[in-house]
Formats: structure tokens, C-alpha cells, sequence
């Protein structure tokens, strides 16, 4: 049976291995892809939505997509 590590060991082993393999620039550069913040959805939700409704957000998404899709035709 595997002797259980701490998170802190894993972390240190795995920046060793990712500097090892990818070099300091580049495990950086991955590192800098894969970190995220902690948010409150909800409240992002909120600040984002504030003042719409349902039928509102269902037009912007709705723009949204003709847009994107209109950006596509070349």
C-alpha cells in the first residue's frame, strides 16, 4: 500500500516534473491555462442578467448566434 503524500508534496512534485519536461517558460505558460479564480456564479449571474428577462437574454443569445455565425460565412 502507497504511503498517502500531501497536497503540498503533490504540488511540489508536480511543478518539478512539469519544469523538468516543458521548461521553466512553458510550465509556466501551462500553469497560467489551467488556473482559475474562485467565483460566486450566482453573483456573477446576477451583475450579468440585472434588470433582464428570461426573454430578453433568450434575444441577446439568439443575436449572439446569427452573429457568430454570420462571422463565419467568407
Amino acid at each position: 500500500m502507497q504511503k498517502m503524500v500531501s497536497d503540498a508534496e503533490i504540488t511540489k512534485k508536480g511543478l518539478n516534473v512539469l519544469f523538468k519536461e516543458l521548461g521553466e517558460p512553458d510550465a509556466i505558460r501551462f500553469l497560467s491555462q489551467i488556473s482559475y479564480e474562485k467565483r460566486d456564479y450566482l453573483k456573477l449571474q446576477e451583475e450579468l442578467f440585472k434588470g433582464m428577462t428570461v426573454d430578453d437574454i433568450y434575444k441577446k443569445a439568439q443575436e449572439y448566434l446569427r452573429n457568430k455565425k454570420g462571422a463565419g460565412k467568407h
